[in-house]
């Protein structure tokens, strides 16, 4: 299992209507993330910077399995226009973790 972090960012504008497309996540990308081995996804704002984590069987199996998943691919449709690129060009910045603390 991994816990997975990343960054996105979007202009602090757009945070209504970020949070509102968000409340009607496509029921059947839900389902695939499921399928995928995404057990849960979370994902916070702070001016204008997204936190999103993640907990995953295998994250890179699982993006490979979603990046041709014709819901995902419409939710990705739908969202370009809100997300903003970091320096190099992606809109996702991947974060390492610093610390864990699990209840024993």
């Amino acid at each position: 299992m991994e816990h997975i972090s990343f960054v996105l960012q979007i202009d602090p504008k757009d945070y209504e209507a970020y949070k509102e497309r968000h409340e009607r996540v496509y029921p059947e990308l839900e389902a695939k993330f499921a399928e995928v081995g995404i057990h849960s996804y979370h994902i916070y704002y702070h001016e204008g910077t997204l936190f999103a984590y993640m907990l995953v069987e295998h994250f890179d199996d699982a993006m490979r399995q979603l990046e041709q998943d014709p819901a995902n691919l419409r939710w990705q449709e739908y969202m370009k226009d809100m997300l903003l690129p970091w320096d190099n060009g992606s809109t996702v910045k991947r974060i390492p973790g610093m610390y864990s603390f699990v209840k024993p």
